[in-house]
């Protein structure tokens, strides 16, 4: 945001009552997440129309309320680290079927074994 578009916000229109604040906060922390996208959905559930991203309601909680896990580089942060999570699929093994070719290197040799 810039300080044209933080000037002519209309104060009320985009107060967060502490309850949306602390579910914000809730929802930072949870583990059922892995992209911001999957946070913005989620706004609309909890009264923040005005908004459609998580991190500018993110903002305005924290210039209201003052959670210190609301402050930008906390959700940057936190966001980061659910970007780097291994996702479900990755956990397990990927095998190749037994028919499957043998790998071939960059040439199209394949390798002994």
């Amino acid at each position: 945001m810039n300080y044209d578009e933080i000037r002519r916000r209309d104060w009320v229109w985009t107060y967060i009552e502490k309850e949306q604040a602390l579910t914000l906060v809730e929802w930072l922390k949870g583990d059922d997440w892995s992209s911001t996208y999957e946070l913005d959905k989620r706004l609309p559930s909890v009264g923040i129309t005005w908004s459609s991203s998580f991190s500018t309601a993110a903002a305005r909680a924290y210039e209201i309320h003052g959670f210190t896990e609301l402050e930008s580089t906390n959700v940057a942060r936190r966001t980061a680290e659910a970007f780097m999570r291994p996702s479900k699929a990755s956990s397990t093994p990927i095998t190749a079927p037994a028919d499957a070719p043998a790998p071939q290197d960059a040439y199209g040799f394949t390798p002994r074994r």
